[in-house]
């Protein structure tokens, strides 16, 4: 039980970061996506852009920069070393040839 409790947990947390990886932005809090706030007294409103998002309508959700700078780094790390086999294999062809 406590195994398939622990998959399910594990299940989760790669498909919310899964979604973090394509959804990075999410619907500000404040305005709700609308990009602007009513302020202003009952007989006067007035919308005002939103002081959160900036007026976007957007906000990055916890943890999106995190998981981009993870893939980035993972990506560049795996082609560092494609580029060390690549130039392996280039000094060995190389000594073959002598």
């Amino acid at each position: 039980m406590s195994v398939h409790l622990f998959l399910y947990a594990v299940a989760a947390a790669a498909l919310w970061l899964g979604s973090l990886y394509v959804h990075p932005f999410g619907r500000c809090l404040r305005c709700r996506g609308r990009r602007v706030v009513i302020r202003g007294t009952k007989r006067k409103p007035r919308p005002v852009r939103c002081p959160v998002c900036k007026g976007h309508g957007r906000r990055q959700r916890l943890g999106s920069r995190t998981v981009h700078q993870l893939v980035c780094r993972v990506r560049r790390e795996l082609a560092r070393q494609r580029q060390a086999r690549l130039a392996e294999r280039t000094l060995t062809r190389a000594d073959r040839n002598l």
